[in-house]
C-alpha cells in the first residue's frame, strides 16, 4: 500500500530527467537544460568556502548544531538583512534550514491542513503544488501575466482570497518565468495581505542574481504584514549540494508566534542542518569575494544570447529574464498540431535532439504552452542547443 500523498506527488524538473538518462543510454549526446544548479556547468564553489569546510571538520565541529542554527552563523545573516534590506531581525527569528526545500516543508507542515488554500503564483515552483497537497491543502494559482512581464495580476489574487487562504507566496525572481516582481505589484499584494489578515510567504532564493533591475525584499516594504523569508546559500554563492538555507521572520506586531513555535518544534524533532556546513558558511559572511557579481556577469551574457535566439526560432515567444537564471518561451502550438500539449512536445525534442528542457505544465495551469530552459551553459553549447532547437521546429 502507497499513501495518497506520495502517490501524487510529481517534479517535471526531475521527472523529464528519467527520460533524459534512457536517451543517453541509446547513445545520443544530452544537452541538460532542465536543472538549475551552476555547479553542473562552468561554475565553480569558492574556494575558500571548500577549505573552511574542510577546516571546521578536522577542528571537530562534527556535532549536532543547535536545532535553530548555529548562533554566529544567525548574527552574519542578520546583519545581511540589516545591510542588505534594512530589516532588523533578531536570532531568535532566524532559523537554518537543509537548504530552502526544507523550510517550505516546516511552512507548509504549520500552515495548511483539511483543504486550506495556499495562493501561489502562476506559473510556480512545483514544490509549492506539490507539498500544498501533501499536507491536505489546495494549491490556488493567482495570475503571473505573460503580457506585462510576468508581473502579478492584483485583480485577479483578489479575487482568489477565500476564508480558507493561509498565506500569499510571492517567488521573486520567479522560478521559472526568471522575473523580478515590480515594486510596486509586491507593495500592492503585502497591502492586499494586510487587508485580508494574512501573512506573505517570500522566496528569495535568487535575491542576487538579478539584471537591470534591483532587487527589494517584501519584508522591508511592510510595516505591520508578518512576512516569512525563505532564503539560501545553494544559488548566489554556488554551494547547492551543501543543502543549507535559511528563515527568517519579519513579524511586528507578534502575530506568528504560534507558527513560529510549530516550526521550531519540527526544527527540533528533526535534530539539526548540517554542523560543519554552517560554520564553513560563517566565510561567506565575514570575507570579501566576487564569486557573485562574476556569476551574474557570466549570466547576463548567456541570458542575452539565449533571449536573442529564442525571438529569432518561430513559433516561439518570449520574455526576457531580469532575475535568476530560466526564461519561460511560449510554443505556438496551432503552428505545430504535431503536438498535442508542452509535454509532448518537451518529450520529442528531448528524443530527436538531445536537448533537455522541461515542460511549462509542470509548474501549474498557467505554464501550459510553455517551456523551461537554463541560460547556465557557455555560450558554444547554447549556440548548440538552439541551433537543435531551430532545426527540429523547421
Amino acid at each position: 500500500m502507497v499513501s495518497r500523498r506520495v502517490r501524487e506527488i510529481e517534479y517535471a524538473i526531475r521527472d523529464i530527467a528519467v527520460i533524459a538518462n534512457e536517451v543517453k543510454k541509446k547513445g545520443k549526446k544530452v544537452y541538460h537544460l532542465n536543472i538549475g544548479d551552476p555547479l553542473l556547468y562552468d561554475f565553480k564553489t569558492p574556494q575558500f568556502t571548500s577549505e573552511a569546510l574542510g577546516k571546521v571538520s578536522l577542528e571537530g565541529k562534527n556535532f549536532y548544531a543547535d536545532s535553530l542554527g548555529i548562533i554566529e552563523l544567525r548574527e552574519e545573516i542578520s546583519k545581511f538583512l540589516k545591510i542588505n534590506n534594512n530589516l532588523e531581525v533578531n536570532l531568535d527569528d532566524i532559523l537554518i534550514t537543509t537548504g530552502v526545500t526544507e523550510g517550505i516543508y516546516f511552512i507548509l507542515a504549520a500552515l495548511i491542513e483539511n483543504n486550506n488554500e495556499l495562493l501561489i503564483p502562476g506559473p510556480t515552483y512545483p514544490l509549492y503544488i506539490n507539498n500544498t497537497r501533501f499536507y491536505d491543502g489546495i494549491p490556488v494559482e493567482y495570475e503571473l501575466d505573460e503580457n506585462d512581464d510576468w508581473d502579478p495580476n492584483i485583480d485577479d489574487i483578489r479575487k482568489k482570497i477565500t476564508e480558507k487562504t493561509q498565506a500569499i507566496l510571492i517567488c521573486s525572481p520567479n522560478n521559472p518565468t526568471g522575473v523580478l516582481y515590480s515594486k510596486k505589484k509586491v507593495k500592492q499584494i503585502i497591502d492586499l495581505a494586510g487587508e485580508y489578515n494574512l501573512p506573505i510567504l517570500s522566496d528569495e532564493i535568487y535575491d542576487q542574481i538579478t539584471y537591470e533591475k534591483e532587487y527589494t525584499s517584501p519584508a522591508s516594504l511592510s510595516k505591520d504584514v508578518p512576512i516569512i523569508g525563505m532564503n539560501g546559500f545553494s544559488k548566489s554563492h554556488l554551494m547547492t549540494g551543501w543543502r543549507l538555507g535559511y528563515l527568517y521572520y519579519h513579524d511586528p506586531e507578534n502575530k506568528l508566534k504560534d507558527l513560529k513555535e510549530g516550526i521550531a518544534k519540527m526544527a527540533r524533532a528533526r535534530l539539526s542542518a548540517s554542523c560543519i556546513a554552517q560554520y564553513a558558511a560563517i566565510e561567506i559572511f565575514r570575507r570579501p569575494s566576487d564569486h557573485t557579481a562574476e556569476m551574474v556577469k557570466k549570466l547576463k551574457e548567456r541570458r542575452d544570447y539565449s533571449y536573442k535566439r529564442l525571438r529569432q526560432i518561430e513559433g516561439i515567444s518570449c520574455v526576457n529574464a531580469s532575475g535568476a537564471f530560466y526564461l519561460f518561451p511560449r510554443i505556438d502550438l496551432r503552428e505545430f498540431p504535431k503536438w498535442k500539449d508542452d509535454k509532448e512536445f518537451v518529450i520529442s525534442l528531448l528524443k530527436e535532439t538531445g536537448v533537455c528542457t522541461v515542460y511549462g505544465s509542470g509548474f501549474g495551469e498557467f505554464g501550459k504552452n510553455h517551456f523551461r530552459v537554463t541560460f547556465l551553459p557557455t555560450i558554444d553549447v547554447l549556440e548548440e542547443v538552439y541551433n537543435q532547437l531551430e532545426g527540429f521546429l523547421k
